[in-house]
């Protein structure tokens, strides 16, 4: 008795792993190195240093082969992708929201002179801090975000781990930088 050379079912409903990991993994490259490369340059620095514009091409083409194999996926992939970029895109919201708020509140804190003086220190202050909440945004909330999201399975898992890992890297940030 033998079994008739059917296809295995498992394999027709296993979403591409590939195709979703090098996407995000791409966005996330590109997107952080490219709001770096704005914030260098508003700080009056060259736009482009020598090693970002590598890892800029880089992140492109982990986007394009990462939509090229989801495109040429099956429904279970596209539906992967899909779900782990609104993980993604949730996680780095959080995280950018939260990174503002930190980086605003440890730059105006020391400034205790007067309402006036505060107000009008705000606003240059945001010039950078837009800008540097969506690195810490992007890069770690996105992550933390999905990261979160996959282990946790609550619809806030994604708000919480991209607001904890982008308030903890701009924490970070203050603590070492500055």
């Amino acid at each position: 008795m033998s079994l008739p050379n059917k296809k295995n079912e498992l394999n027709e409903t296993r979403p591409d792993r590939m195709a979703t990991a090098i996407l995000v993994i791409g966005l996330v490259m590109a997107c952080s190195f490219v709001l770096y490369g704005i914030i260098y340059f508003i700080l009056g620095g060259w736009p482009l240093l020598p090693y970002i514009l590598p890892l800029i091409l880089l992140g492109g083409i982990g986007i394009i082969y990462g939509a090229v194999r989801t495109v040429r996926g099956s429904s279970a992939t596209k539906q992967s992708v899909k779900a782990t970029l609104i993980k993604v895109r949730n996680g780095a919201l959080a995280g950018s929201a939260v990174a503002l708020v930190v980086l605003l509140s440890a730059q105006t804190s020391s400034n205790h002179d007067s309402w006036n003086n505060w107000f009008n220190a705000l606003i240059p202050y945001l010039i950078i801090d837009i800008p540097g909440g969506l690195i810490f945004g992007v890069s770690a909330g996105s992550i933390g975000g999905m990261i979160l999201g996959s282990v946790w399975k609550n619809k806030m898992a994604v708000f919480v781990g991209g607001a904890i890992a982008g308030g903890i890297f701009s924490i970070l940030y203050l603590l070492i930088a500055l």
